[in-house]
């Protein structure tokens, strides 16, 4: 049945077209503009939303490359020869099926998104599962994954959010459940790590080349593990270090975004550099640590000491 709706799919778009549309709307999720939805609500409106987005995210990508290297699925046309992808399907999809990472990441950050305003914006709640159900059959156009890979995303995330939701509530009550978070969080990454680095990977040939090379499977969770850890020292530091407010005017909020992005931009540089230099396991974690120790720590310690040194007051074109 699943091989089937992927086979009528791809006859709509071997008949219609709408290839090139549809990848631009399905790398959404992963896109710099999906990012900065958490970062800005955490940087200029509200830290607790943009916490428990970040940590869905962040848990959640690391959760699903887990399930990945578990269960080892391979991609439709490795389990159906009729199933056709796109070109640039084929060329990203490097790692195991199931569960779908776009379809993750749009969970996470959209449905977190809902989850977290459904009493105060329920309507909120129609445009963001709108943008889920569109992200998850958009990979099934493309070819990229089964009905299973995307709703198996989808059960994840939003187990990932109800732990969330329940954790955060902890925390709130009591600054001590923060601390254990912290630790066993920790514990659970490094126990992560160790566990994708040293499972076997199924190797299995299709016309003389490996079908999921091993290597790359361990980069790709490398990556997710990175996201998690990401979290929980930028989270940790934050608190510790700066501590900052979002009860500032606008102009404030409007350069808060602008030196966060200038300082992301930095931190982006130094992570290419390191695949430049052929350094790819360190480039897969720091891909995904970085940017979360980034919208957490580094670019609220960047803004924050701007302001308190009246810095940007001097630039007329930052009042």
């Amino acid at each position: 049945m699943d091989i089937e709706y992927l086979l009528w799919l791809q006859g709509l778009r071997e008949t219609y077209g709408g290839e090139t549309f549809v990848t631009l709307i399905t790398e959404i999720p992963k896109s710099p503009l999906s990012a900065l939805i958490p970062g800005i609500l955490f940087w200029c409106f509200d830290k607790k939303a943009g916490l428990f987005i970040l940590f869905v995210t962040s848990f959640g990508r690391m959760l699903n490359q887990l399930i990945k290297d578990t269960f080892c699925v391979y991609r439709p046309w490795i389990l159906d020869s009729q199933v056709q992808p796109t070109a640039d399907t084929l060329k990203k999809a490097s790692s195991f099926s199931m569960p779908s990472g776009h379809t993750q990441m749009a969970t996470a950050i959209y449905g977190g998104l809902a989850y977290f305003y459904r009493k105060k914006y329920p309507l909120l709640i129609i445009p963001c599962v709108l943008i889920i159900l569109v992200t998850g059959i958009s990979r099934n156009f493309l070819g990229a994954h089964t009905p299973q890979d995307v709703l198996v995303a989808i059960i994840e995330t939003v187990v990932v959010m109800l732990l969330a939701d329940k954790l955060f509530s902890l925390i709130e009550r009591d600054r001590i459940y923060g601390t254990a978070t912290f630790l066993v969080g920790i514990i659970f990454c490094v126990a992560a790590l160790v566990y994708i680095t040293t499972k076997s990977y199924p190797i299995d040939y299709v016309d003389g080349k490996i079908i999921v090379d091993p290597v790359k499977a361990v980069q790709d969770s490398v990556d997710g593990v990175g996201c998690a850890l990401g979290f929980l020292i930028g989270w940790i530091l934050e608190r510790r270090f700066v501590n900052f407010s979002t009860k500032v005017d606008k102009q404030t909020k409007i350069r808060r975004v602008i030196i966060s992005c200038l300082v992301g931009a930095v931190v982006l540089s130094v992570i290419y550099t390191f695949k430049f230099l052929g350094l790819i396991l360190i480039h897969e974690f720091l891909k995904g640590f970085l940017p979360l120790v980034t919208i957490l720590f580094l670019a609220p310690l960047a803004f924050d000491y701007c302001e308190r040194k009246n810095l940007l007051k001097k630039f007329s074109w930052f009042r």
